[in-house]
């Protein structure tokens, strides 16, 4: 079977940042009992955390389906192009959006806001512990990044940015203060279609695990789903079964469910 992981709020604990050692012990073994254990994430590659790099996975699915890895081979590279950039980041200004843009190369690019919002300070910081770069958009030659999100404000105008966006990305609403900005036509699922199609593995033969509405599309795809015990309430109803917590060894619960492990 081919196990699909979301990482924030799956395999490592959103509020404390914990990676369970039951976590890393689950994924090895199952990679041990012949099963193929791929990341599925909306981080770029080069932003996931390099415990989560470091464990028995055998591909990644990232930006939400715009990078994926098969074997350390790159089957897929699919970023906006400059122009597109260029209107996302005028639209960010005009209406007053608090952003943080995510690079391919593992920097997070802010717009004067950094200090203005907690949750972008949160974010910021614990990029940078991860060995990204956090600088200004303007301090770039080009306007360029690869994905972004948007957070709630005062006084901006959420409606007429998303209204700018829709043309050119799927925005996905994550609870009430964040929005994920994603291409249009990627998405968690594409990616996971195209891991398949290399492997020769059909859909009915995939387990996804997961915890927020970026992974809507993964359990729409995946043949067997799983939520964390934590997770929204709009993944659980789309659930075939509901593990445990993330600091209660909910991974390893989840493959042993399935007998996976």
């Amino acid at each position: 079977m081919v196990v699909f992981f979301d990482i924030d709020g799956t395999l490592v604990d959103d509020r404390t940042q914990v990676l369970p050692e039951s976590a890393v012990r689950a994924v090895a073994r199952l990679r041990e009992n012949g099963h193929i254990p791929v990341i599925n994430t909306g981080r770029p590659y080069t932003h996931i955390d390099p415990r989560v790099r470091a464990m028995a996975f055998s591909g990644f699915v990232c930006g939400c389906g715009m990078e994926v890895i098969l074997n350390d081979r790159w089957l897929m590279r699919k970023h906006p192009d400059e122009e597109v950039c260029r209107l996302a980041r005028d639209a960010v200004r005009e209406c007053g959006m608090y952003v943080l843009y995510e690079t391919q190369d593992g920097a997070i690019l802010t717009d004067g806001q950094l200090s203005n919002l907690p949750i972008l300070v949160q974010e910021a910081e614990r990029m940078q512990k991860k060995g990204a770069a956090v600088r200004e958009i303007d301090s770039q030659p080009k306007p360029w990044f690869m994905k972004f999100v948007a957070f709630n404000g005062p006084n901006n105008q959420r409606e007429a940015f998303l209204r700018r966006m829709e043309p050119y990305f799927t925005c996905i609403e994550r609870g009430s203060t964040m929005i994920e900005l994603i291409l249009k036509g990627c998405s968690k699922a594409g990616g996971m279609e195209r891991i398949l199609r290399e492997l020769g593995t059909s859909r009915e033969d995939t387990l996804a695990i997961g915890d927020s509405t970026n992974d809507l599309p993964m359990f729409q795809f995946a043949g067997h789903t799983a939520c964390m015990g934590g997770g929204m309430a709009e993944l659980k109803a789309q659930s075939e079964f509901i593990t445990d917590t993330v600091l209660n060894d909910g991974i390893e619960k989840a493959l042993q469910h399935y007998g996976l492990i």
